[in-house]
């Protein structure tokens, strides 16, 4: 996803932003950042292993060019103080980096959608990319923690989705109780506030078309919401894609003394690529087996357009 201006001609635009600060970085900089270990989730870009400083920069080019946020997210604090003029702590400095940057892209054009603007989350720019599914709707954003609500659920596995979603408009504020040593016991009681039961099994919840599956999400100090961890999807060896084809998010947070709620839903029907590319493998169950399971990397509920359902369009 190019995160920097891309609708707009370069006849009509500004300049590069990620060249243009390429250029204003010291050498040693634009060297250290050519040589980064690209991430496991980004396309590979082969790096020699001796660079001069205009091939360094040609590689951050090659790296960053569509991807102002990814730069200056990878920049230390001295760099962006350097490129700034300013001092201060790395995501003011990001924030600030970025505004100078947009406003080179756009030049004199006013460009609106076209370059969205990122929020602050772990210290980090993200953009989020709008939602692609069904959501509720929300009288403020980011969305309040919701007042808490009785419990509700159907006396029968819902027949429509209309049901379904009815009964996850319902869950949302229900207050889910002290978790205690069962790692899925939210989830598990989110999903009985739906009137299903979560088998585990290789085909989803829901009548086989729907997967359920709750997400913990935090507040920034910025009042955005991030996913605080990769959630677990499913035993290493079953039939994942097929499973996340069509998935209701409940987006659970923590509301203090041991308790969790649902603050919101989303119901997407993913693709298999971008399933696949943030699909990931790590131990699973107790200390001592050598069990694995499959997990969702973060940066899947910005792309997939989850976050965007929590802190409203950019």
């Amino acid at each position: 996803m190019s995160y920097t201006l891309a609708a707009v001609s370069d006849e009509d635009s500004g300049v590069n932003a990620v060249s243009h600060f390429a250029r204003l970085l010291a050498p040693e900089a634009v060297r250290r950042l050519a040589r980064l270990r690209v991430s496991r989730f980004d396309a590979a870009q082969p790096v020699a292993r001796e660079l001069t400083t205009d091939g360094a920069i040609a590689a951050i080019e090659r790296r960053w060019g569509g991807d102002l946020c990814g730069l200056l997210n990878a920049m230390t604090r001295g760099e962006l103080s350097q490129l700034t003029k300013r001092e201060g702590r790395s995501p003011e400095l990001r924030v600030h980096a970025w505004e100078r940057g947009a406003a080179l892209e756009r030049g004199a054009h006013d460009v609106g959608d076209l370059q969205p603007r990122p929020v602050l989350l772990g210290g980090h720019l993200v953009v989020q990319a709008p939602p692609r599914g069904l959501f509720p709707p929300s009288a403020a954003w980011p969305r309040p923690i919701p007042v808490a609500a009785p419990a509700a659920p159907p006396v029968e596995e819902p027949d429509s989705l209309d049901e379904l979603l009815a009964a996850a408009d319902r869950a949302i504020g229900v207050r889910l109780g002290r978790r205690g040593i069962d790692k899925g016991a939210w989830g598990n009681r989110a999903a009985k506030l739906l009137g299903i039961d979560e088998r585990g099994e290789q085909e989803p919840d829901w009548r086989g078309d729907v997967e359920v599956k709750t997400v913990p999400i935090a507040r920034e100090l910025t009042g955005h919401w991030r996913v605080v961890e990769d959630p677990a999807i499913a035993m290493l060896g079953q039939r994942v894609l097929a499973k996340l084809a069509r998935t209701l998010w409940l987006a659970r947070a923590d509301v203090g003394d041991g308790d969790a709620t649902i603050v919101g839903w989303y119901l997407l029907e993913s693709p298999h690529e971008l399933v696949r590319r943030y699909l990931h493998v790590r131990p699973k169950g107790p200390a001592d087996t050598d069990q694995k399971g499959l997990y969702l990397h973060k940066r899947f509920f910005a792309d997939a357009g989850l976050l965007a359902t929590l802190n409203g369009p950019a």
